[in-house]
């Protein structure tokens, strides 16, 4: 897979790639807006961040986070939310996306442990609220929720034992693809960022809204937003494993025309 460089796109071309960016994700959240968990943005920011670099993904990220409001509304919690995650995320992606490909061919032990370490947390901490009874929600919420964390459990130990085969066979010369490890992990990286989203809003809304951190209801706010969770968890891991290598494909060809 082959790197871009962000310094080789014109200002007006980075301009215009980052505007058509804008309304796809305007366009993809506003399709699905109505079915909870489900959304296009992870993948689509991702993709178009790993392909134009930092700069071009920051810039598409702050005009997403503030044109939206125009269509739900303009609430502070929202709005400051947004305008953190996301140009963070953008950044991160951005800066995967400037990784030498070099780097990628011989993956490094450290860069592997890092994603172990990630890939395992994230399973034992679905499989904790998934076995216990963590969650203090209502029985049919939580049989519901119960089951798709099952479901992020069993799909991060299926990736957590892909990414390692197929580390020990880069390492051994025996990996043919040079893009299928960095599906890996900027599927990884979109999972635990996905995870942040939810966090970071339980930390943000409380304090704007003026509950206080642990108030009874935050408490409630936190357990409640489980049912988001779950399944934009489901829905990043699939989404991002299938298509990345398509998306950035395409905005490849798109930067390169």
């Amino acid at each position: 897979m082959k790197q871009l460089n962000e310094k080789n796109i014109s200002p007006a071309k980075e301009i215009a790639a980052v505007a058509v960016m804008c309304a796809l994700l305007i366009g993809g959240q506003l399709v699905l807006s109505s079915v909870s968990g489900v959304e296009v943005v992870t993948v689509l920011l991702l993709s178009f961040s790993f392909t134009f670099g930092r700069r071009a993904g920051v810039l598409a990220a702050i005009a997403f986070s503030i044109l939206r409001c125009f269509l739900w509304g303009f609430f502070p919690s929202v709005i400051l939310l947004y305008l953190i995650y996301y140009p963070l995320f953008a950044l991160a992606f951005g800066a995967l996306g400037g990784v030498k490909q070099e780097t990628y061919e011989k993956f490094p032990v450290y860069a592997a442990i890092i994603v172990d370490f990630v890939l395992i947390a994230v399973s034992a901490a679905s499989a904790f609220c998934a076995a216990t009874d963590f969650l203090k929600i209502s029985r049919l919420a939580v049989t519901m929720i119960k089951t798709l964390l099952w479901l992020v459990f069993a799909l991060i130990s299926a990736l957590f034992i892909i990414f390692n085969v197929l580390f020990v066979m880069q390492r051994r010369g025996r990996l043919k693809s040079k893009s299928t490890l960095v599906v890996a992990v900027v599927t990884a990286t979109a999972t635990l960022f996905t995870i942040c989203f939810t966090l970071l809003d339980d930390v943000i809304t409380p304090l704007i809204m003026g509950w206080g951190l642990f108030s009874e209801t935050t408490v409630t706010y936190f357990y409640t937003s489980f049912l988001a969770l779950a399944p934009q968890t489901v829905c990043t891991i699939v989404s991002v494993s299938v298509l990345f290598l398509p998306l950035t494909s395409i905005f490849k060809k798109a930067h390169n025309v």
